[in-house]
């Protein structure tokens, strides 16, 4: 569900405050500001904070996915 290419996607996203969220069973990145009945999972801000101001790559992106996939999972998403 949570994937590399959905994580790049939400880096490169030239929407505004892109958000990472799943909805029926997919995760897709939204703007912050959309009403979205998906489970929020993670924002751009966040994730670069959580890394130092840089895109996480190569296997940090990897275990990012994982994690962040695994999370998802057990909140029922």
């Amino acid at each position: 569900m949570v994937t590399v290419d959905r994580l790049r996607e939400l880096f490169s996203s030239d929407l505004p405050d892109p958000q990472l969220v799943v909805v029926e069973g997919g995760a897709r990145v939204v703007a912050g500001t959309t009403e979205d009945e998906g489970l929020f999972v993670a924002s751009r801000r966040e994730l670069l904070e959580r890394f130092g101001g840089e895109p996480p790559t190569g296997r940090e992106l990897d275990e990012l996915a994982v994690s962040l996939d695994a999370t998802v999972g057990t909140l029922g998403g």
